[in-house]
């Protein structure tokens, strides 16, 4: 059961993998007429079909554990064993080859390969511990706790998916600084509206109302609140100005 764990989730992997490729593609598209904020959400939209198929495979695996567990099997250690060290092998070289990406994606499938590394070096610690006793159960066991792992992670991955379609502030940045900071430039009274969402997990958006009193410095204003925009990944700024 804890191959047949592993197993599905590389299953997983190869479509999350794929999918991921494709909508990242697909992210990086120029804004257009329908989409005027541009694609970068197909990788998050990747992200939430990704998790909700790990969880929903995961839950499989822990009920045909459970029932494993009531009836325990003595399982094939010698194939446990190869296929485990097959695991580490690819899943090593495919970590090797992400270990240099700088975008969230690719950032976020090295976690889940390192993740899946680990995994089968449990394996394989099972495996040669089945070669000289006999205690069935560890088999299960293992596949309810890698389950556990992918749907705990996987939550957290899901969970801040839908955080940004719902347009939650940034989790990056803390809103009390920055509008502090706002409000600490010179010529800038009061903020009368204020907006801000990530497009991706990575970039931001801000939209806000800014009270001066004139507008003689209303250049420098513009440009210290980009230069803040800019320090906090936020590439799309829109200010509007109200007089005392």
């Amino acid at each position: 059961m804890a191959v047949l764990a592993d197993c599905l989730h590389d299953l997983t992997d190869t479509v999350s993998i794929g999918l991921s490729w494709g909508l990242e593609r697909i992210s990086g598209r120029d804004s257009s007429d329908k989409y005027t904020y541009g694609y970068q959400r197909f990788s998050i939209l990747g992200a939430s079909i990704t998790s909700i198929f790990v969880i929903i495979i995961s839950v499989i695996v822990i009920y045909e554990s459970i029932v494993r567990l009531l009836s325990p099997s003595a399982p094939n250690a010698e194939g446990m064993l190869v296929v485990a060290i097959l695991g580490i092998i690819f899943k090593g070289m495919s970590a090797y080859k992400l270990h240099s990406g700088i975008t969230f994606n690719e950032k976020a499938i090295l976690l889940h390969l390192l993740g899946d590394i680990f995994e089968w070096v449990a394996i394989l610690i099972i495996s040669l511990i089945l070669l000289f006793w006999n205690v069935p159960f560890l088999d299960p066991l293992v596949s309810i706790a890698i389950a556990l792992w992918l749907i705990y992670n996987l939550s957290k991955t899901l969970k801040e998916s839908l955080e940004i379609f719902l347009q939650k502030t940034p989790s990056l940045i803390n809103n009390t600084e920055f509008k502090d900071k706002i409000l600490a430039i010179d010529g800038v009274s009061a903020i009368n509206d204020f907006h801000l969402w990530s497009l991706d997990g990575i970039d931001s958006v801000l939209t806000l109302k800014l009270e001066i009193d004139n507008d003689e410095q209303l250049d420098s204003i513009i440009e210290d609140v980009n230069s803040l925009a800019l320090d906090n990944n936020i590439v799309d700024v829109t200010v509007e100005f109200n007089y005392n």
